[in-house]
């Protein structure tokens, strides 16, 4: 079948759109794109987010202008592919993630069903959660379906929060995936200090130097000692910890882009503790693959080639994945199995009890 995914992360920058032919296990890309939120939409959504006052009447506004910005999206995308889609897997805007015990995505599904006549799907870590997972990552299976077959490798996204598949053996239950802490989200809300949305290319990062007193603060936040399954988001590493990480660099005689520079080192450090930590015993590393925003970023990209080195690092654009668009496709891949009633997430990878075929369908 021809499914669509999209997805809008914890970066808030917008709707990342894919069209995948899912024909069993063989997966082809056949079209990509992107659509921003525009201003007025991204503040509301990141007062949701940041545990702002937030009305239920408001809440329930918000949930139904997503809906809307999606139906754009894909009404604009549609056309665009040679074949109607049989199905569209959107995942909506997290505005709280807490593991265990609740998550919250809004976007209104029908609004998108109705306007496209697609049935489309949404809502889908609650099923993980009622069987006892984090209700993340969600990614991981359908990493599996896209590189199992190259282990053992492993993969990583640089969102606003970093998260890493490891994949040791050929074998879905042989897959390990967590959320290693932040990525781009420290650097956006630094670099938002001086009126910019983010650190274009890290250059603020590469100018900098990374103050050590700082990012040992910074690291000794209790989540990076926790073993996978764990998944993070805002509540932990949002604007105050951002604010708090600027400040004592600053405290110590350091600029903005030395700010920068240490929360680039934050997420590499992190990243290569995180895989040091969980790599299987005898396992040695084919490649770690990068996608996401973050392997647009060549100061990023080189922080993690020294930490992890000697693992080879390439992004999934040599894999045929755009780099940007991996979460859109993995989405794609969950609506897909969704629609056939087959398990869509790894149980292993969320903690959960059961593998379960996450996702409500709204029907046209």
């Amino acid at each position: 079948m021809i499914a669509i995914g999209m997805m809008s992360g914890t970066s808030v920058d917008g709707i990342d759109i894919a069209a995948v032919d899912v024909d069993g296990d063989d997966i082809k890309v056949i079209s990509t794109g992107h659509r921003d939120y525009d201003e007025g939409l991204r503040k509301r959504i990141l007062a949701a987010a940041s545990g702002e006052a937030v009305g239920a009447a408001e809440l329930a506004e918000l949930h139904v202008a997503i809906g809307d910005a999606y139906a754009e999206a894909v009404v604009a995308f549609v056309p665009t592919l040679a074949a109607f889609p049989a199905v569209i897997a959107m995942h909506g805007q997290t505005v709280a993630h807490l593991p265990k015990r609740a998550t919250l995505q809004l976007g209104d599904a029908s609004r998108v069903a109705l306007r496209t006549g697609v049935p489309t799907i949404t809502d889908f870590r609650s099923a993980n959660i009622a069987a006892g997972g984090e209700g993340a990552p969600l990614v991981p299976f359908a990493d599996f379906v896209l590189f199992g077959t190259r282990a053992p490798v492993a993969l990583l996204n640089l969102g606003g929060i970093a998260n890493l598949t490891l994949i040791p053996k050929a074998e879905a239950d042989s897959v390990i995936a967590f959320d290693t802490g932040p990525a781009n989200i420290l650097s956006d809300f630094i670099a938002q200090r001086d009126g910019n949305r983010f650190d274009e290319a890290g250059g603020g990062a590469a100018r900098g130097r990374v103050d050590e007193r700082a990012l040992g603060w910074a690291f000794s936040n209790e989540y990076f000692g926790k073993r996978a399954p764990k998944s993070t988001g805002r509540e932990d590493f949002g604007q105050p910890f951002a604010d708090e990480l600027a400040r004592r660099v600053t405290r110590n005689g350091g600029t903005r882009d030395d700010a920068l520079a240490t929360a680039i080192a934050l997420t590499a450090r992190t990243v290569a503790d995180g895989l040091k930590r969980e790599t299987p015993g005898g396992t040695t590393w084919r490649e770690l693959i990068l996608a996401g925003g973050g392997a647009r970023n060549p100061t990023l990209v080189n922080a993690l080639r020294a930490a992890v080195a000697p693992t080879p690092v390439r992004t999934s654009d040599e894999l045929g994945i755009p780099v940007t668009a991996r979460e859109a496709v993995a989405f794609a891949i969950l609506g897909a199995y969704r629609m056939q009633g087959k398990p869509n997430i790894l149980p292993r990878a969320t903690g959960a009890s059961r593998a379960v075929s996450g996702g409500a369908i709204h029907q046209p």
